[in-house]
């Protein structure tokens, strides 16, 4: 039997249900997320604007979590079938990357992924 080897450099782990990932153009929900990087869900037209690289910011509004100006690039994207085809809204998965976050920023950001992770079994 073969195993699949874990080829993230980062542990990920599945987000609470009420964490937000947002930007200037959209928010979406976090899926799961990593010191590296995390997995987004949103809605949006097929015509609005996509950027690769963007600044994010992670909030947690339940729990008073909140992480700023964190650079990253799109890595992936996986798009549904409309789901409203009269308004021509979809659903866009995105695996993100973050780039060159500062000591403070790291910090932050473990502290996050602490307290707005699911628990493991």
């Amino acid at each position: 039997m073969d195993t699949l080897e874990e080829r993230r450099k980062h542990k990920r782990f599945q987000a609470q249900d009420n964490v937000l990932a947002l930007n200037a153009l959209s928010f979406g929900q976090v899926i799961n997320m990593s010191m590296g990087g995390l997995r987004i869900k949103y809605l949006l037209r097929r015509n609005d604007p996509f950027h690769k690289s963007f600044e994010i910011s992670l909030l947690n509004n339940s729990a008073d979590h909140y992480i700023d100006k964190l650079s990253c690039k799109v890595v992936n994207i996986t798009d549904s079938g409309p789901i409203c085809p009269p308004l021509n809204l979809f659903i866009r998965e995105a695996g993100v990357m973050f780039l060159g976050l500062t000591p403070a920023q790291k910090d932050l950001l473990d502290h996050f992924l602490i307290y707005n992770s699911v628990p493991s079994a």
